[in-house]
């Protein structure tokens, strides 16, 4: 059988999926396997966005020249609230989304629906409830299995109110180590968070702090809240590629390690896998030619802030807020400069020092 008659992927996250439809696109069999019994069985009906600042091109378009056509319900956000470390807002307007609003996890509405309707349109067969090991499947493998071992986690609450649709973003080292809180608030219900990179055993007392934060700036009214919890895997130390196996998404350690929620990187290398095998091309070069040099910077960017904290923080948000095209300043940030080249192989040294990050880290 000729090798590429039939691929196997291993996991229905948005990364397996998209693997999966990309590789139906083009003609090629494909057979998911996911150990839960639905898609989207990491998440909670919790609200994530699709950003929309590292690249020119809109992100819903960039999907739809992928095949996935933006049939789930999302809700643009032209503005985002930056709150720095004193708590001041500094509200970020653009004349174009800087994201879009999407629900995840099992539940009819969800981008893990969709993605799922969209691959069995296309005659993809899923097996739910079958946890197999990527090498005792024959031929190429995608391994898009989600998060090998936590550098950061989330903490926060699912609750209704009555606050008008926004997304606010609070960086302050005591309340989110080494990363954020967020609120995003959409048709009347609202996800609060706050992630950390470190100092994993305070999330839940992060989270309070985190509470108390969105209360100084406005939102208060969250009733009905349940609690969830989360973890990624952004790191150096995971493969491409071993052998017939292919591997993406946060599988990969590829994850927005500065200011996004990840979700363009597990489409994006899931796309890129499937290239690959259909062109006959090594992937790990696809990658770094690709998406390497926005994941670079962003690695970069964390070790920087890490390491000047808070009052890196204000000055990025100052600098965002007051901008006239935020949006295109972010998209800066992602610009692997000739100062994030010349910082990259400290970066990739402090990562090594860390076992692949540059916070905490937690392994399964």
């Amino acid at each position: 059988m000729n090798p590429l008659d039939h691929v196997s992927v291993v996991g229905a996250g948005p990364s397996g999926l998209a693997a999966a439809i990309a590789l139906a696109r083009r003609g090629i069999r494909v057979t998911v396997y996911e150990r839960h019994r639905q898609v989207g069985g990491r998440f909670h009906g919790d609200f994530q966005g699709l950003e929309n600042w590292t690249t020119e091109v809109d992100v819903l378009e960039w999907l739809a020249g992928l095949g996935i056509e933006p049939t789930f319900p999302h809700r643009p956000m032209d503005a985002i609230t930056l709150v720095g470390p004193d708590l001041r807002a500094a509200p970020a307007r653009s004349d174009r989304p800087l994201l879009y609003v999407v629900q995840r996890g099992p539940q009819p509405g969800s981008l893990d629906r969709a993605l799922r309707a969209r691959a069995e349109e296309l005659g993809i067969t899923i097996r739910f409830g079958q946890a197999v090991q990527p090498k005792s499947l024959p031929g190429p493998v995608i391994v898009a299995t989600g998060p090998h071992g936590t550098q950061a986690v989330v903490a926060g609450v699912l609750a209704e109110t009555s606050h008008p649709d926004q997304v606010v973003v609070i960086a302050k080292n005591a309340l989110a180590p080494k990363c954020y809180a967020y609120c995003v608030i959409w048709n009347g219900r609202a996800t609060v968070a706050t992630a950390l990179a470190t100092d994993f055993p305070r999330a839940w007392s992060c989270f309070q702090l985190a509470r108390d934060a969105f209360a100084r700036v406005g939102l208060t009214d969250f009733r009905n809240e349940r609690r969830f919890g989360g973890r990624a895997n952004i790191t150096l130390g995971r493969p491409l590629q071993e052998g017939p196996r292919l591997y993406v998404g946060e599988a990969a350690g590829l994850q927005d390690y500065f200011l996004g929620f990840g979700l363009r990187y597990a489409v994006g290398s899931a796309n890129l896998a499937a290239e690959a095998l259909v062109g006959g091309v090594a992937y790990p070069k696809l990658v770094a030619r690709k998406l390497g040099g926005r994941f670079h910077a962003g690695f970069v960017n964390r070790m920087l802030y890490n390491h000047i904290g808070d009052p890196g923080y204000r000055c990025l948000f100052r600098w965002l807020g007051r901008a006239p095209n935020p949006g295109a300043r972010a998209r800066m940030v992602y610009s692997f400069t000739p100062l994030h080249r010349l910082l990259w192989p400290v970066a990739q040294g402090l990562a090594w020092l860390h076992g692949g990050s540059l916070g905490g880290r937690l392994h399964d």
